[in-house]
């Protein structure tokens, strides 16, 4: 048995419109979603989940999409000291894929092994036309990643024990998930195969603010079938396949840690 804990990190904040994160439902309402990380720790290992976004890519308080924002290296640092951690604590960096609002602070953990798909190291080099034109990957990244200690996997496994990888394209071509054994049971961190927690449970009706604000939402219709994909799912095959893989692996929404649910902001699991 492995008792990992799970503490969410808040590295800044987004405001977007939903219908950009849940195509099709309650259109135009404005949710303000966190850039989110998570410390994994069992007492004997630190493994930190993504890095948040760079400040380059936050001008005068707007970043993606020209959408306010805030975020950048120090909210990462900032974050982590909060729970008396250091950058040096950090054995492990796991990607759920490489977008720039996931790889923004990757310098600030010299000794650590860096570990992503191979599949997403390919696409951070030769992204798709659409993901140029979006601006999703920072091609700093690249010499940043180049000198780091990296280790480019493929498919499942389990990287240490009670932390499993499970490779979800669709968002990207080497998005994945990352399973946590806890003491109440698996947590999946989603990153951004599914960004809110009614992306994979779209009959949820209530959703959860970061200020603890409980507001309505719609849901989803039963032709949207089993998930409720973004307006950045770049192969809809995959993503749905992903999405198959995910259900039988979440049995229940407390344990999916989707990539920039508002509920999620400051919290520890199990709870």
């Amino acid at each position: 048995m492995n008792n990992w804990k799970i503490y969410s990190l808040y590295y800044g904040e987004i405001e977007g419109t939903k219908e950009m994160i849940t195509v099709g439902v309650d259109v135009g309402l404005k949710v303000a979603m966190p850039y989110l990380g998570f410390l994994l720790d069992n007492g004997k290992k630190k493994i930190l989940v993504d890095t948040g976004i760079n400040e380059r890519f936050i001008v005068d308080g707007k970043a993606w999409g020209a959408l306010p924002a805030k975020g950048g290296t120090k909210y990462v640092s900032d974050s982590l000291e909060k729970i008396g951690v250091k950058p040096d604590d950090i054995e492990m960096v796991l990607y759920t894929h490489l977008h720039n609002d996931h790889t923004g602070a990757s310098h600030l953990f010299e000794n650590s092994i860096h570990v992503f798909q191979d599949d997403e190291w390919k696409n951070l080099l030769d992204p798709l036309p659409a993901q140029n034109i979006r601006k999703d990957y920072d091609p700093e990244t690249i010499p940043v990643l180049k000198r780091l200690n990296c280790l480019r996997v493929s498919g499942d496994m389990e990287i240490e024990p009670g932390i499993k990888l499970y490779k979800t394209p669709g968002h990207t071509l080497g998005s994945m998930c990352i399973g946590v054994d806890t003491e109440k049971g698996l947590y999946v961190l989603t990153g951004d195969t599914t960004i809110l927690k009614q992306s994979l449970f779209p009959k949820m009706d209530k959703m959860l603010l970061m200020d603890g604000t409980e507001i309505k939402i719609t849901p989803a219709p039963d032709v949207y079938g089993p998930a409720i994909p973004s307006s950045l799912v770049y192969d809809y095959y995959s993503w749905y396949e992903s999405i198959y893989r995910l259900k039988a692996l979440v049995k229940e929404e407390k344990y999916a840690l989707t990539g920039h649910d508002p509920s999620l902001v400051n919290k520890v699991f199990p709870e």
